[in-house]
């Protein structure tokens, strides 16, 4: 019998409801889930990263404030490869910039892809959980799918990081958006103005749930 595939379902207004995911992950700790859990997105929750209803008390609404994050991505060619970045999708969760060399937001551009292996560009850009950077060796496709299996990693203070190509079903079709099926991060603090979709906000409104 073949296994159900995960998926994450929600409504502009519920939180996300998990099914059929059994990897999940909050600070490290493994949680054990039902068959299907709900897990908050309005960033109130006293129980996270569960929801425990908080969204209706606030008045959460997850309607998008500015245009989806396909269209915006910016090329940075190299001698040897291409790397490709979304700022609109981007998490800012900031594991690129480990790779010095590359990576740096202290720097215009801030992507040399000439300095450093292409090896270690790979492997970096394999560890972005947003799918903001993809990459094309030159005269090859244009890589964005990494093979994760399914899973879900929730980082204290941070978004819903989400591996395997976890199905997104909601009434605002968010699935079509995305750059990157098999991995992409949802909005846990409730700021994100691309919601359902993080792009950094828990930084800026000091979320630390």
């Amino acid at each position: 019998m073949c296994e159900k595939k995960g998926q994450i379902l929600f409504t502009v207004k519920s939180p996300y409801m998990v099914a059929d995911v059994k990897d999940v992950s909050y600070d490290g700790e493994k949680k054990e889930l039902p068959r299907v859990a709900a897990l908050c997105r309005c960033g109130e929750s006293k129980n996270m990263p569960f929801c425990d209803g908080s969204h209706a008390k606030v008045n959460f609404s997850g309607e998008k404030e500015r245009a989806s994050g396909k269209g915006s991505v910016k090329a940075y060619t190299g001698n040897d490869i291409t790397i490709y970045f979304n700022a609109k999708i981007c998490a800012h969760v900031g594991r690129c910039l480990k790779l010095e060399g590359v990576f740096s937001n202290l720097k215009k551009p801030w992507i040399n892809p000439d300095g450093d292996s292409v090896e270690n560009i790979i492997s970096t850009i394999k560890k972005c959980p947003s799918g903001a950077l993809s990459y094309q060796i030159q005269g090859e496709e244009l890589v964005k799918a990494f093979g994760q299996s399914e899973k879900i990693k929730i980082k204290k203070g941070g978004p819903l990081c989400v591996e395997g190509g976890l199905s997104l079903v909601d009434t605002l079709d968010s699935e079509k958006e995305l750059e990157t099926p098999e991995h992409y991060t949802l909005c846990r603090c409730g700021k994100s103005k691309n919601k359902p979709f993080c792009d950094g906000m828990h930084h800026e409104v000091g979320f630390d749930k």
